[in-house]
């Protein structure tokens, strides 16, 4: 039990914390970590192929965006009725069976919003993304990080213009997002 209270506390570190500070507790991990040395056969070390590459990107989003996705994941399937998954099981089903046709179906509209929650978090994320990835052109710039190059060079319509490109993206997908949730209300 003080395992699941530990791992539950950790969850909500990357939300707690400021970004940047999450941003540098990653460099500061795959700087150190004892996984420094070379690889056999890639002839370069862990840190040299995740530190201010793509990679990088993806694990500082992910960091970031997962724990929203479980928070709002485990608050989903705690709503569920565990006695819907036991008639289940009485009637033949094995545990993968139970789970995958009752809970599953159950918690669809709460996995859309852990979806949902966790790409707009990721698609606004700048401070772990400029720390651990860096923000270079054509290398590691995702939309936020060309909102602020563009800014640094003083081109704000250019700034203005991948703004925009956010926005309608968020807005379009939370549209879609809350049009098939009302739409499974009414099956």
């Amino acid at each position: 039990m003080l395992l699941v209270r530990l791992a539950d506390a950790l969850l909500d570190v990357p939300i707690v914390l400021p970004p940047l500070v999450v941003g540098l507790s990653l460099l500061i991990l795959f700087q150190f970590w004892p996984l420094t040395g070379r690889i056999p056969g890639i002839g370069a070390s862990l840190n040299e192929l995740v530190v201010y590459q793509v990679p990088a990107v993806i694990i500082a989003q992910f960091a970031v965006a997962a724990a929203f996705a479980v928070r709002t994941m485990k608050a989903t399937f705690e709503q569920i009725n565990p006695r819907c998954e036991q008639v289940a099981l009485t009637l033949g089903c094995n545990r993968w069976q139970a789970f995958s046709y009752v809970s599953l179906p159950e918690a669809r509209r709460g996995m859309l919003t852990a979806y949902t929650l966790a790409w707009a978090r990721s698609l606004g994320e700048f401070g772990p993304l400029l720390i651990f990835a860096g923000a270079t052109r054509n290398k590691t710039e995702v939309l936020s990080t060309t909102v602020f190059l563009e800014l640094s060079i003083g081109d704000i319509e250019a700034a203005v213009a991948v703004s925009l490109i956010m926005v309608t993206a968020a807005v379009a997908v939370l549209l879609v997002t809350r049009l098939w949730g009302a739409k499974d209300v009414m099956l």
